[in-house]
């Protein structure tokens, strides 16, 4: 019943525009993925953000992107503000597609960059989901900021899954308020086992920008670390190859071990907030098959 109320209210909101259909020249998926990414690389170079940057307890670098544009200077100290969870190999930059209109619907937006996106590593370890302990630190960041603020927290892709791990494993414990997971993956054990196969271009394009995140420039780090799991990021040649090759820089002994701890299956039922997750049927990476239908139904 509180959905039904929470649905009728955001028709009511938004009319007409809440059943959204793309202009007719757009309405291919792959046309529809080629013009969002030359567009969203366009508004990308008008980004008007502000860092603040945070040391985790083993000396990691994070940061927090911040919207400063005059629309968001505007609003007033207590004015709700959106965290966004950024793509696989996203940033602030990155998401500014998302968050350049937030500031005149009245809310204050901010990016969590994870450790090693967009920043050199400081030591060696990256998570590539993200990490819940480093955004519990953005996290009270935030509220430090803005102690008076409601906080909500949206997901893009893989910032989706690091989503729902975060308000699953915090649980009532979490001062976010309600969440928005757009694009899921749902179960990262299976989810991107045949992605190279059914659309190799999109694996080859995900895992080059996967190396150069994490791999390019931190080579004498992470071969220290763990000479043979930086071999394995190297001859990575899929999203799933790469997951698993990673989970040392984790903090994990292999792949099954990580998603004990960062597969979103695992925690989506203590979520304790409003949570919407949605999913295109003509995604190319988060394929309409790893949605599971009996997860709404019950």
């Amino acid at each position: 019943e509180r959905m039904k109320r929470v649905l009728q209210r955001a028709q009511t909101a938004l009319g007409p525009g809440l059943a959204y259909s793309p202009a007719w020249w757009l309405s291919y998926g792959w046309v529809n993925l080629g013009w969002f990414m030359v567009k969203s690389k366009l508004l990308s170079r008008g980004a008007r953000l502000q860092r603040q940057e945070l040391t985790a307890p083993d000396g990691g670098l994070l940061s927090i992107d911040w919207t400063d544009d005059d629309a968001t200077r505007a609003l007033p100290a207590d004015a709700p503000v959106m965290i966004v969870l950024h793509t696989v190999t996203g940033s602030g930059r990155e998401s500014w597609h998302f968050t350049r209109e937030m500031g005149r619907m009245g809310w204050r937006s901010c990016v969590f960059n994870r450790v090693g996106n967009g920043m050199p590593l400081k030591t060696a370890r990256f998570n590539i989901m993200g990490d819940v302990e480093d955004t519990k630190m953005q996290v009270a960041a935030v509220q430090a900021k803005y102690p008076n603020a409601f906080l909500a927290m949206a997901g893009l892709s893989a910032g989706s899954g690091h989503l729902v791990n975060y308000l699953g494993k915090e649980s009532a414990r979490s001062p976010v308020g309600a969440g928005l997971s757009l694009c899921p993956a749902y179960d990262i054990e299976k989810a991107f086992v045949s992605l190279a196969d059914r659309f190799p271009v999109v694996n080859r394009v995900i895992v080059r920008a996967m190396k150069a995140a994490w791999l390019e420039g931190n080579e004498d780090l992470l071969q220290q670390k763990d000479p043979e799991a930086f071999k394995a990021c190297q001859n990575a040649e899929t999203m799933f190859q790469m997951f698993g090759a990673a989970a040392p820089f984790s903090g994990f002994k292999d792949f099954s071990s990580y998603c004990v701890e960062n597969n979103p299956m695992n925690f989506y039922m203590n979520i304790a907030c409003p949570t919407l997750l949605l999913n295109a049927l003509d995604d190319p990476v988060c394929l309409p098959e790893n949605i599971p239908m009996n997860f709404y139904m019950n």
